[in-house]
């Protein structure tokens, strides 16, 4: 139950991964939201890249600022300079602002793994191309891997075959995730809630394949989906999360 995966270094399963780091209780993905995960001692931290229009890799979950910050429009038609300068704790009452995949590269790079999200691979792949460098320049094959559908896979697979992937699974994608994960060589897929099962769970882990979920927040639910089969819960809530694994840990030790 907590074996050690070949080219994920510091993980254990079952392992919580901070969705957007600590997000229900830090402005989410941004540096203190990253730090905060990472001092709880969660195994992985979670982030969504979009390009901007000077090709730099902004750290957000929508592909535009309107939500999550003071300022408004599209990533993609921002300059990194400009995005910089807007507020994106603002909701919660910090002064915080974006980051970057090379600062979180930089500062937490080797001290918890990265489920990288990539919605958009962008033209010829520029994206994975960008992430696959900075992976290079950090040393951090061992500590990444790459999640996206079968659009953004096909990139990944071209471009950096090296670096894990993960298949992810949306109520709109008509590829079923089996099949995209065998299809892409994926060493992991990423459930969307209730839309998996016991025999599903089989037959991935038959071909290896790690079962992350999206996601929980709460601790009685987390146990139940670990009962299902699940190996990586992605959470808003890392404290809890963590609280849960220190608990299974202690159990396993006994």
């Amino acid at each position: 139950m907590f074996q050690q995966i070949e080219g994920l270094s510091l993980q254990k399963f079952p392992a919580m991964c901070a969705h957007r780091g600590l997000s229900a209780l830090c402005p989410e993905n941004t540096m203190p939201a990253f730090a905060a995960a990472i001092a709880l001692g969660a195994q992985e931290i979670e982030f969504d890249v979009w390009l901007t229009k000077d090709e730099q890799l902004v750290i957000s979950h929508d592909p535009s600022i309107d939500r999550m910050t003071d300022g408004n429009g599209m990533i993609s038609d921002l300059r990194l300079e400009e995005l910089m300068e807007v507020n994106a704790g603002h909701s919660m009452g910090w002064q915080v602002p974006l980051c970057t995949v090379e600062q979180v590269f930089a500062a937490f790079g080797k001290k918890a793994i990265m489920n990288v999200h990539i919605n958009d691979a962008g033209k010829d792949g520029i994206v994975v191309k960008l992430l696959r460098e900075l992976i290079i320049k950090y040393g951090l094959y061992d500590y990444v891997y790459f999640a996206g559908i079968n659009r953004e896979l096909y990139w990944m697979q071209q471009i950096a075959p090296e670096v894990p992937r993960c298949a992810i699974q949306l109520p709109h994608v008509e590829v079923p995730i089996y099949d995209m994960a065998v299809s892409y060589g994926c060493s992991r897929v990423q459930f969307w809630r209730d839309m998996f099962d016991d025999e599903l769970i089989k037959r991935l882990k038959s071909h290896g394949i790690v079962c992350n979920l999206y996601y929980s927040d709460d601790i009685d639910d987390m146990k139940v989906q670990l009962g299902k089969g699940i190996d990586v819960i992605l959470t808003n809530r890392a404290d809890l999360g963590m609280k849960l694994h220190r608990a299974l840990e202690g159990l396993k030790n006994e």
